[in-house]
């Protein structure tokens, strides 16, 4: 009895101990992404290509992309040099697969083509002209001392 006590609490130990580094850790993973931008000035579209790039996501259920406002102010930054807009709204989509990404690009077009009642103009974004790079996962907390000896938690602010 002594024996399967101990065998239980050391099973319990062991789930408690795998599941704490499973939260923490990332897995990279190669998804196709295509990015939507407009702006609310405007009647203006842009769509990007759908581009394989290689993401971190993290390792639990829910599977999202680490830093994934991250790839939609690539998509901004790229259109508000290029002149082409000022302060667009961008999104980013993705999926694991490519059919399944052509999917979403095809709906997302004929929303704003065939269903609307406003005429919007659509431009293309080629591949060679941007290019999603992939971005790592960085520390989401830091401490900062502050006037007094209080420690500061927060969000690390991404220096670019």
């Amino acid at each position: 009895m002594k024996l399967y006590k101990l065998l239980v609490i050391a099973a319990m130990l062991l789930g408690l101990a795998t599941e704490t580094f499973a939260q923490e850790g990332y897995k990279t993973a190669k998804v196709y992404m295509f990015g939507f931008a407009t702006s609310f000035n405007d009647s203006t579209l842009y769509f990007t290509d759908i581009q394989p790039v290689d993401v971190y996501r993290e390792d639990n259920r829910t599977h999202f992309l680490v830093n994934r406002e991250d790839y939609s102010y690539q998509l901004r930054n790229y259109i508000e040099r290029m002149g082409r807009a000022n302060y667009p709204m961008c999104m980013v989509l993705f999926a694991d697969d490519e059919k399944k990404a052509m999917k979403k690009y095809v709906q997302l077009q004929k929303k704003y083509t065939k269903k609307s009642k406003v005429k919007y103009i659509i431009n293309h974004i080629a591949a060679t002209d941007f290019r999603f790079t992939t971005v790592g996962p960085d520390t989401q907390t830091t401490t900062v001392q502050s006037n007094g000896n209080k420690n500061i938690v927060g969000r690390k602010e991404n220096s670019k």
